[in-house]
C-alpha cells in the first residue's frame, strides 16, 4: 500500500438562491432559513440560524449559525468548485482547482495541444488535445458540481491525486491496473 496519504475527496458544490433560501448546485440540499421569535412577540428580522435539509432523506436535518458555516460543511472550499479531467473508461483522472489549470495538466500530460474545445453545456467542456489532429485523445473537463449528470462520481478517487507529483498514478489506477 502507498504510504502517502492522498487528498481528501473533494466537496462539489456551491449554494445557489432558490424560492425561500438556498439549494446546493446538485441539488441534494435545501438550506432554508429559521427566525427566532423576539421579546415583542414577534420574529427575528435576520435569519437566527439555518436549516440543512438532505432531500435524499440520508442524512437528519441540521442547524447551522451561519451561511459560512453552511458552506464549510457542505461546499467546495472558498466557494471554488474544482474543475475534473473525466475519460470515459477511467472516470475520474485529475481534479484541478481552475477550468485552465486542468486543460494545462491535460495537455502535459497528453504530450500536446488544444486541438479543439466544444462547449457541451454549463461547465462542461469536450476537448480533442494531441500534437496534431490525427493523434488527438478525447477528454473531458467540467465541473465538479455537473459531472453527476453525465455518470460521473465528482468524489471519486482520481487516477492522479497527488499534488507534487501530477502524474504518477495513484491507488486507483495501480489497483485496476493489476485486475486487467
Amino acid at each position: 500500500m502507498d504510504p502517502r496519504p492522498l487528498p481528501p475527496p473533494i466537496k462539489p458544490r456551491t449554494l445557489k438562491r432558490a424560492s425561500y433560501g438556498y439549494v446546493t448546485t446538485d441539488n441534494r440540499f435545501e438550506i432554508t432559513p429559521a427566525y427566532s421569535p423576539t421579546l415583542q412577540r414577534g420574529s427575528a428580522s435576520r435569519p437566527s440560524y439555518w436549516i440543512v435539509k438532505d432531500t435524499t432523506g440520508k442524512q437528519k436535518d441540521r442547524d447551522y449559525l451561519t451561511l459560512d458555516v453552511v458552506r464549510e460543511h457542505y461546499c467546495a472550499p472558498g466557494g471554488k468548485v474544482p474543475w475534473l479531467v473525466c475519460d470515459m473508461d477511467d472516470g475520474v483522472v485529475r481534479v484541478e482547482p481552475s477550468r485552465a489549470a486542468a486543460v494545462k495538466w491535460a495537455c502535459l500530460h497528453n504530450d500536446g495541444k488544444v486541438i479543439s474545445r466544444d462547449p457541451q453545456g454549463e461547465g462542461w467542456y469536450d476537448y480533442a488535445i494531441g500534437p496534431d489532429r490525427d493523434d488527438a485523445v478525447g477528454v473531458w473537463i467540467a465541473r465538479a458540481d455537473v459531472v453527476h449528470r453525465h455518470g460521473f462520481d465528482p468524489a471519486q478517487e482520481p487516477w492522479y491525486p497527488y499534488l507534487d507529483a501530477p502524474h504518477e498514478p495513484g491507488p486507483r489506477a495501480v489497483r485496476t491496473d493489476d485486475e486487467r
